[in-house]
């Protein structure tokens, strides 16, 4: 029995371990590294300054209150290093520093403020950590030519599949995501493209009821079927083409920039392992491809980590499959209470706008505070909906005001709904704790529906 059971252990590590051709992995290291140079490059002229520089406050997440801005000028150097990183990854020179760092440097920016949460950052700061563990500098890289001994035409087998696991994350939980009865009635779709007035004479035919619903219903189903048939060689290219098409519209209606480029480029590691080596021999015949797999008298290279890297990425799966489920162990609609929204893939769900003022009371008298005093434009608007940023505002207006009480009066609307109140008017937040586990009865459900449609 326990010999049955060494060997189909064993058989699957040699599995594991096999190797395939290195093509993908390094197209996947070019384009990512090139991604990255551009994401970083859009935030230096004026981005830097306005996230980073000029704000008094920042929103820091749960447990990272310690994360601060580096001062001044160093904010800029950091953004610097970060293209400096990217296009030593994508060119291949001193890779595994470079990636380290640029992870490093990535994760830092991202968790300074909350209020510039992105999905595609977040998205960022992980590839970044799997590529770190991964050979990807072994083909089409300076360290390849630098260094024979690491250079080879194959990467094992388990790289491609960690790479389709984390990109097919987005795509799988982004349609899981969108199975809510807001979406189900066209929202907040079709508040955003009504919106778009400037796209006339195309205005009128985004706004139509039919396009709507084909719009809605249709990004429901690609992202829910898209992991599938990409992983099915039949289907494969089809839904390719209709996945570059989304994430155009994508750019076109919505203004994104990083997010839909990064996700076409990285889409291509459901191709075979080699396909940017059987394009190129398309496009010029000359080219020879290198063998698929690696021919070695041992078998496949295992290196004496491999057992402690196989249990760290078995929890790395995990933590990405349970991460985005939290919510619903959590009470409320979490596009609301934002309990369970972030770090989900809860895209282009919902919708808030609104308005709050603080009333600070001193004892002996009431200070009316409108936060856009303290704050800047997009810290304001991504204020007023966030319960646990209104929480950790009163925590600052309460030090400044030498530990006032501080109750915040808003009225947000979401998703097209009338304004109501988000957070109980009543009740102290400098006295309530910026992190918490359970109920929030000081956060107010949504009483008011959708309008009729």
């Amino acid at each position: 029995m326990n010999g049955d059971g060494s060997s189909i252990a064993g058989s699957e590590r040699a599995r594991t371990w096999a190797e395939v051709s290195a093509a993908s992995a390094a197209f996947f290291r070019i384009a990512f590294g090139l991604a990255m140079v551009v994401n970083a490059s859009l935030y230096l002229p004026v981005l830097v300054d306005r996230y980073y520089v000029e704000p008094s406050f920042h929103f820091s997440y749960p447990g990272f209150g310690w994360v601060e801005p580096a001062p001044g000028v160093a904010m800029y150097a950091v953004y610097v290093a970060m293209i400096v990183c990217g296009a030593l990854i994508a060119v291949g020179l001193f890779y595994r520093w470079a990636m380290g760092t640029f992870f490093l440097l990535t994760t830092y920016v991202f968790l300074l403020d909350s209020t510039h949460y992105q999905n595609h950052e977040y998205l960022i700061s992980l590839l970044s950590f799997l590529m770190l563990l991964m050979p990807l500098d072994r083909f089409w890289s300076i360290d390849a030519r630098r260094r024979p001994e690491i250079a080879a035409a194959t990467v094992p087998v388990w790289v491609v599949w960690m790479l389709r696991f984390q990109v097919g994350i987005p795509y799988a939980f982004g349609g899981i995501a969108k199975l809510n009865g807001d979406w189900f009635r066209g929202e907040p779709l079709r508040m955003w493209l009504a919106g778009r007035t400037e796209l006339e004479p195309l205005h009128s035919l985004l706004t139509e009821p039919s396009v709507v619903w084909f719009m809605t219903y249709g990004a429901l189903a690609l992202d829910l079927v898209a992991v599938p048939l990409l992983l099915w060689h039949r289907t494969r290219l089809p839904i390719f083409l209709l996945l570059v098409t989304f994430h155009l519209m994508n750019v076109w209606l919505f203004g994104l920039f990083i997010f839909p480029w990064l996700m076409i480029a990285a889409t291509t590691i459901y191709f075979d392992p080699d396909w940017p080596l059987r394009l190129a021999a398309r496009v010029r015949p000359s080219i020879a491809s290198p063998p698929a797999t690696a021919p070695t008298a041992t078998g496949p290279r295992r290196p004496r980590w491999a057992g402690a890297l196989g249990v760290l990425l078995v929890v790395w799966i995990v933590v990405q499959v349970a991460v985005p489920l939290r919510h619903l162990a959590i009470a409320g609609n979490a596009s609301w209470t934002e309990d369970g929204h972030r770090f989900a893939w809860h895209m282009m769900l919902r919708s808030k706008s609104g308005t709050v003022v603080y009333h600070v009371d001193t004892g002996d008298a009431v200070v009316v505070v409108d936060p856009t005093e303290h704050l800047t434009r997009e810290q304001a608007n991504e204020l007023v909906g966030h319960p646990h940023r209104l929480v950790q505002f009163a925590h600052h207006l309460s030090g400044l005001h030498g530990g006032a009480e501080v109750r915040a009066i808003t009225a947000v609307s979401f998703n097209g709904r009338p304004p109501q109140p988000i957070v109980d008017p009543a009740v102290d937040l400098a006295a309530v704790s910026t992190t918490w586990i359970g109920q929030r009865p000081w956060i107010l459900p949504p009483t008011e529906p959708l309008p009729g449609r």
